[in-house]
């Protein structure tokens, strides 16, 4: 990571200087802001050290704020940690104001400027990430869900969104929990923080509570310089802790105790940290099974679960099925510099027929390999290469599967009528499991010529 020093003391550019490089950073000096903007120009910087006061006067922060406020006007400005040793309460406010991401006064403490240089770097990180992403997918729209089991959903998250109540997402893996995980902190209040999100399947218990927590230098045998864990790095945000179910039974008294008094401490450090987060988990496991099983606390579970959700199967969205392919295609093309394609009516046909054990991931492998694949103006159901998944027990009688040259209308009209067949004809059960609301499947019945039970 490359640090650009802006001081106009060559002391303090050599003594700041020493101290990052012993810690492994790349470190540039500039003894004026006008200096500084020449670098920036020809030098990618990460993060700027940035002295508030230089040869216009020695305690105003004027010619710092004039600094930070040009670099505002730039493409991906870098973070900016503004050092001073004529602080105050409003100086300060007006360096936020203008973009800063912390404020230090000298002198400083060494472990002060360099957890606040990690945490910058790490949030970075995460920031270029997300630009990315974002920039794969700068013409297509965000989707917007059609099915009335999600539409009915999103309401319900709309109205609690902007509290700060935990909320607990349940569904199949792959089925848009991660999704859902941003719509709600872009609804919250705590949308200008970070949103951290951590895989608990991918963390070895021993390193839970580093990973959450932190750890100071020398705190273990590896622990080389200081860490900020996942609550101070979502700090003013929300963290999601993904695959909630997987903490061992070891750690989870530990992550109680943070949620319940919001305070922690990092590894080898006698400190008390405050969190402040927003915390989203996810399963695709029962926890209540689990917590009647022993392994997962029940405490823990009460306290992670003040909302609880639960994302319907993309089977049971049937209106959602071609529109979110068309879009996935849509974006597998703009990320692969390709023209898109429509769907067939036979591949349409296909989609609808087939069961998505994998949801909505495996929907997006299958829609970029038809891309990257197909030969013809479309896709037709064979550049799909669907596997016909095997039949649930109550399924085994009949299950839908598309005939060659089969229309949309009739697979529709096929995949109704077997639904109904599993309801025993109890149209509202059979609206709920195909995502379509009563009157929504009325319609169908009408339109097909099909009765039903009440």
């Amino acid at each position: 990571m490359a640090v650009l020093i802006v001081d106009d003391n060559p002391e303090v550019r050599l003594s700041a200087a020493f101290l990052l490089e012993d810690h492994g950073f790349e470190v540039f000096e500039a003894e004026h802001p006008e200096v500084a903007k020449q670098f920036l120009s020809c030098k990618p910087i990460a993060l700027i050290l940035l002295d508030m006061n230089f040869t216009r006067d020695t305690t105003s922060g004027n010619e710092g704020l004039a600094f930070l406020s040009w670099l505002q006007t730039q493409p991906r400005p870098p973070a900016v940690i503004c050092l001073t040793g004529w602080g105050s309460v409003t100086l300060a406010v007006e360096a936020m104001r203008l973009g800063a991401a912390d404020f230090i006064e000298k002198p400083w403490q060494n472990s002060q400027l360099l957890d606040a240089i990690r945490k910058q770097s790490k949030l970075s990180v995460l920031q270029a990430k997300r630009s990315n992403t974002l920039e794969s997918e700068v013409a297509l729209p965000t989707y917007s869900w059609r099915s009335a089991a999600m539409q009915t959903l999103l309401g319900k998250l709309q109205r609690i969104a902007a509290t700060d109540a935990s909320v607990l997402l349940c569904g199949e893996s792959g089925c848009g929990k991660s999704h859902l995980v941003e719509t709600l902190h872009q609804q919250s209040a705590r949308s200008g923080g970070p949103l951290i999100s951590v895989n608990m399947g991918a963390i070895p218990e021993s390193l839970f509570e580093s990973e959450m927590f932190g750890h100071t230098k020398g705190a273990f045998t590896d622990a080389k310089s200081q860490r900020s864990g996942r609550f101070e790095l979502a700090s003013g945000g929300t963290l999601f802790l993904d695959e909630v179910a997987t903490i061992p039974l070891t750690q989870q008294a530990k992550l109680l105790r943070v949620l319940e008094s919001g305070e922690y401490e990092r590894v080898g450090s006698s400190r008390t940290e405050r969190a402040d987060i927003r915390l989203i988990c996810a399963t695709n496991s029962d926890l209540e099974q689990d917590v009647a099983q022993g392994r997962f606390r029940s405490d823990l579970f009460y306290r992670i679960n003040t909302f609880t959700f639960e994302l319907p199967p993309l089977r049971a969205r049937l209106d959602d099925i071609v529109p979110l392919a068309e879009h996935l295609l849509a974006r597998h093309a703009a990320r692969y510099k390709l023209a898109t394609k429509p769907l067939d009516n036979e591949a349409q046909a296909a989609l609808l027929a087939y069961r998505w054990p994998g949801n909505i991931r495996e929907l997006s492998h299958v829609m970029e390999r038809a891309l990257l694949l197909s030969e013809g103006a479309q896709i037709c159901a064979a550049d799909c290469q669907l596997r016909l998944a095997s039949p649930k027990p109550e399924q085994a009688h009949n299950p839908v599967s598309p005939a060659p040259g089969a229309t949309l209308a009739e697979v529709e009209k096929a995949l109704i009528e077997q639904t109904l067949a599993l309801h025993q004809g109890q149209v509202s059960e059979a609206a709920k499991a195909l995502g379509l609301t009563k009157s929504s499947l009325y319609r169908r019945l009408d339109k097909y010529g099909l009765r039903s039970e009440s």
